[in-house]
């Protein structure tokens, strides 16, 4: 009987002691993203228009809960089995990283599931503490910040956090996601710490990007940018090792796509070799030398390119250089078409350092036929001597 108390004490303190994915908190981190619940996380995606078209008009989530689930019957479990998905924990150190996934009822279950499916055993880094599923060693002791206490008080379904204190840049920030109408949104502001960093950042807003749009060949529904130059202090801060090559940018590039051309040509029985980009690199110079891989040149109006071709010999990259910057294609410059320009002019901003817009719409209506308003766009500018970074998925 002594014995039986002593193992529900020991059971008891560990509940206690970890509750929830957040009791795993270490003492120091850098970064941390946290999700309370994924399902209710995944619910509310389904509720934007291109979550609803994808999981259910198309029907994505019952097809792969279906196969899921055939799978797991062959191995004798259920898909209650697979109880994991619900509090995810991430927390980043200068030397150290932290994954925390759960809790499960079934954990015996699910370290099953993954040995039978991948044929080895559960790594030794994973450990299995009071239902969760735990990657990393430093863990426990510490605390959330309070302001994301406050942003999960306030029923958001994502919190995020950054501290980076390093000689030459010092900056804090928080971030949430939450529903607006039929939107995910996210939400992040960070604001620097010290006197150098704010003159960083006021150096950064002051400078003008180059007039992007100008440029007849940018189109289509993908858009991705840079547009600003960064300091060389600033890069010299980071806490990674930059190429070479970077020494050259001069702070603008951008590239842009027509993925539902392909994607209407695969439906057709079209076979699709080329993906139609188009991009540009702002560089000082640039050299051949820089650019990695087997080449062949070709003389393609008027101008040289270098192509970059597969082992089979098919063309996949044409490449342009000039004294100012570096010009590539996905398919032979003389048949590129740009592609319509009216989304990326309605979402861009010259305001904005960086980007990427992704027009859903003309994919899901060459897929499926329904004309709906979707897209993902991402974005970040300066204001009032902060970062802001916003994401939309609709």
């Amino acid at each position: 009987m002594k014995k039986l108390t002593v193992v529900f004490g020991v059971f008891l303190f560990g509940i206690l002691l970890f509750s929830n994915a957040l009791d795993f908190m270490p003492k120091e981190y850098d970064v941390v993203m946290y999700i309370p619940d994924i399902s209710k996380l995944y619910d509310v995606v389904k509720q934007t228009n291109a979550g609803d078209i994808l999981a259910n008009q198309i029907g994505l989530e019952q097809m792969f809960t279906g196969v899921i689930e055939q799978q797991l019957m062959m191995q004798g479990y259920t898909l209650d089995d697979l109880d994991i998905f619900k509090e995810l924990l991430i927390v980043a150190g200068k030397e150290s990283t932290l994954l925390v996934l759960g809790p499960s009822k079934n954990t015996n279950k699910i370290k099953e599931l993954f040995e039978n499916f991948s044929g080895q055993s559960l790594p030794e880094e994973v450990k299995i503490i009071d239902g969760y599923f735990v990657v990393g060693e430093n863990y426990g002791g510490g605390t959330l910040p309070e302001e994301l206490e406050d942003f999960l008080n306030k029923g958001y379904l994502a919190v995020s956090y950054i501290n980076t204190n390093e000689e030459d840049f010092k900056v804090k920030g928080f971030g949430y996601a939450t529903l607006k109408g039929n939107e995910v949104e996210f939400h992040q502001e960070i604001v620097p710490q010290d006197d150098k960093t704010k003159q960083l950042f006021n150096d950064i807003a002051s400078k003008d990007g180059i007039d992007i749009l100008k440029d007849e060949n940018i189109g289509g529904d993908l858009f991705g940018f840079i547009n600003r130059k960064l300091p060389d202090s600033f890069l010299k801060s980071l806490p990674v090792d930059l190429p070479e090559v970077l020494e050259g940018f001069s702070g603008t590039a951008y590239i842009c796509g027509d993925i539902s051309s392909v994607l209407t040509n695969a439906l057709s029985g079209m076979q699709v070799s080329n993906v139609p980009f188009y991009g540009v690199v702002y560089y000082n110079n640039p050299s051949w030398d820089m650019i990695e891989g087997e080449k062949r040149f070709e003389n393609i109006g008027g101008k040289k390119y270098g192509i970059v071709e597969t082992d089979e010999g098919t063309p996949i990259l044409y490449i342009n250089l000039s004294n100012e910057k570096i010009t590539f294609y996905g398919v032979s410059p003389d048949e590129y078409v740009a592609g319509d320009k009216d989304f990326i002019k309605e979402n861009y901003s010259s305001d904005y350092v960086v980007g990427l817009f992704v027009n859903l719409r003309p994919m899901i209506f060459n897929f499926i036929g329904i004309d709906s308003e979707s897209y993902f766009k991402f974005y970040g500018y300066f204001k009032d001597g902060k970062l802001i970074e916003k994401a939309v998925l609709k």
